[in-house]
């Protein structure tokens, strides 16, 4: 079992350097080159920071699709989403990229704090965003810790929330005019059908550290199990708003060729919609294992 504690410490690391980006959640990653083969040792100390700090950033980074790929295979296998188009030649790769005036329209999905692909029944594992082209300002992304978020709530409501289930659904993440649109049926069924909603533990315990954090959000977390709509809608926004206070945030500012990796099992993130401008960005998810 790996402890955070394994990965906090700088002396921990000798073939890569770890410098702390906030308090209680991040680090930027010195020594690492993805344009080719990183050794096994490189690998592990990449690993241990991830487990330690959450979500790391490495700069400087100018990486071509493959080597993209390339460096995710050391830590996991390459994740194809059910329903996102990819890069052409490159299925294991989803391109991000707005206009030159900015994002027309941001996605529903990724302009609020969420987890990644909790919709199904093996979520991702991870992910690695990488920077083609940053935004000539704003365009920063949030991370959130989620280990802290559970562990800051009082003891009653801990106990409370241990062995609770809440359900996942793609359909959740809807937009509030969704079922305004003719289409809007034919398409929830088809989701329903590919990515049927699943029950996961509210609260999660993760499978290499050990330590237990939250585990729903607002993008996929439809409603809590056996609870009514009232009680689920009022707890489930306890949560959130607990979750999100600003001592649990680390805010990375995106530069060229700059790439974060963070650990979808006890984070989640808020893509900031504040940029004007043209960004290009390519995200790699990682497979994941059941909660």
């Amino acid at each position: 079992m790996v402890t955070a504690d394994d990965g906090m410490s700088a002396a921990a690391y000798q073939h890569i350097g770890v410098r702390p980006a906030a308090g209680n959640i991040g680090a930027y990653i010195e020594d690492v080159d993805m344009t080719g083969p990183i050794s096994p040792e490189v690998a592990a100390e990449v690993r241990r920071a991830l487990l330690a700090h959450l979500v790391i950033f490495f700069r400087n980074q100018d990486i071509t699709p493959n080597q993209h790929k390339d460096f995710g295979r050391n830590f996991g296998e390459l994740m194809l989403h059910p329903f996102i188009p990819t890069l052409e030649g490159h299925p294991e790769l989803i391109e991000l990229k707005s206009e030159e005036t900015g994002p027309a329209q941001m996605s529903y999905q990724s302009n609020k704090w969420h987890t990644d692909m909790t919709f199904m029944q093996e979520p991702a594992m991870g992910s690695l965003l990488w920077c083609k082209t940053s935004a000539l300002a704003g365009g920063d992304t949030m991370f959130l810790n989620m280990y802290r978020a559970y562990e800051t709530l009082s003891e009653p409501m801990r106990n409370m929330l241990d062995g609770m289930d809440a359900v996942h659904s793609i359909t959740a993440s809807m937009p509030p005019d969704f079922m305004q649109q003719s289409w809007a049926a034919k398409q929830l069924e088809r989701l329903n059908e590919k990515t049927p909603p699943i029950k996961h533990p509210i609260v999660r315990t993760h499978p290499e550290t050990g330590r237990k954090c939250l585990f729903v959000n607002s993008n996929f977390t439809s409603h809590i199990d056996g609870m009514s709509h009232l009680e689920s809608e009022g707890l489930l926004k306890i949560l959130y708003e607990h979750a999100a206070k600003p001592e649990n945030v680390v805010r990375f500012n995106w530069e060229d060729h700059s790439l974060a990796f963070w650990d979808n099992r006890c984070t989640q993130h808020y893509a900031v919609n504040d940029y004007h401008s043209l960004r290009v960005m390519y995200r790699l998810t990682l497979c994941g294992d059941k909660p």
